[in-house]
């Protein structure tokens, strides 16, 4: 009977760690054992180890790859970068006593409330050349825009304004957290100080929110580099492959090409990649704190 108390405990783990073998372990295994192999499920072959073929073609043979690599990273820079500025200067206005204030602040978290392929089909609607209402805008103003989505000067871009837009208000609602986390003492004695609006943000605002801010950029550049479903919703990597991430490639090489084992060696350089950018944010971290 003691017995039986004893590991009663480990019977109700049983679900909870039978579900995260089936779908989380068991398919990193499966992958990684694929990325070893040659197998283009089309063709109907079976698969043929072939050792680190995969990788050492990805690395020095593959321009695709590199291009979605570069484009990945630039979009990633540029994304998180704008979010940051634009959420800390709205969580930082919103944290004063303003009026209308909490409606504000309800405004900005609808964009992150939607599903991601939800917005990226809504404003792909918008962006349509012909009949999307951006277009019938500057056709108002007697204003000739060419088709921002079909054009691969613009269309990076467009992508980056529509991450922007759906996910400053992650950046926006935890940096308004830390703000109001704050004990208010500590500006009042900045202000006592003779300190003005402008020192006090960057030596004691900025420094107390410094944590904050490392965690936030770095749940979002892994979020970011995970760049799916804009893309495959808005351009599907075009025009030409100037919009394609490096999840979009790995993701048509699996499903569209079926090249299989390429495809989960795709995905796992991708997976190295967000480790190891982690890892040096993390450690950066440490070492200034």
């Amino acid at each position: 009977m003691a017995i039986t108390k004893r590991y009663t405990g480990f019977f109700f783990l049983i679900p909870g760690v039978a579900f995260l073998l089936i779908m989380g372990i068991f398919p990193l295994i499966w992958s990684l054992t694929l990325a070893f192999h040659k197998w283009k499920a089309a063709t109907g072959a079976g698969k043929v180890f072939i050792g680190f073929k995969n990788f050492i073609d990805i690395l020095t043979d593959d321009s695709r790859f590199w291009n979605s690599l570069r484009f990945t990273v630039l979009y990633v820079l540029i994304v998180v970068l704008v979010e940051l500025v634009l959420g800390l200067v709205l969580a930082y206005i919103l944290s004063e006593k303003i009026r209308f204030r909490n409606f504000f602040r309800i405004l900005f978290l609808l964009p992150m409330a939607a599903p991601a392929i939800g917005v990226a089909f809504i404003w792909r609607m918008l962006l349509n050349p012909d009949a999307g209402i951006v277009s019938k805008i500057f056709a108002g103003f007697s204003i000739n825009i060419p088709g921002l989505l079909t054009n691969a000067a613009t269309a990076p871009y467009v992508l980056m304004l529509i991450d922007i837009w759906e996910w400053t208000p992650f950046m926006f609602m935890g940096l308004l957290a830390a703000l109001q986390s704050f004990p208010p003492e500590l500006f009042e004695a900045a202000s006592i100080d003779g300190a003005n609006g402008l020192q006090t943000f960057g030596y004691v605002t900025l420094p107390l929110l410094k944590p904050i801010i490392i965690t936030l950029s770095l749940l979002r550049v892994i979020d970011a580099f995970k760049l799916f479903e804009i893309v495959f919703a808005v351009t599907s990597g075009g025009p030409g492959s100037s919009t394609e991430s490096l999840s979009f490639y790995a993701y048509t090489t699996g499903f569209s090409y079926f090249n299989l084992g390429y495809a989960c060696a795709l995905s796992w350089i991708f997976l190295w990649i967000v480790l190891g950018i982690s890892n040096i944010v993390l450690n950066r971290f440490r070492k200034e704190t």
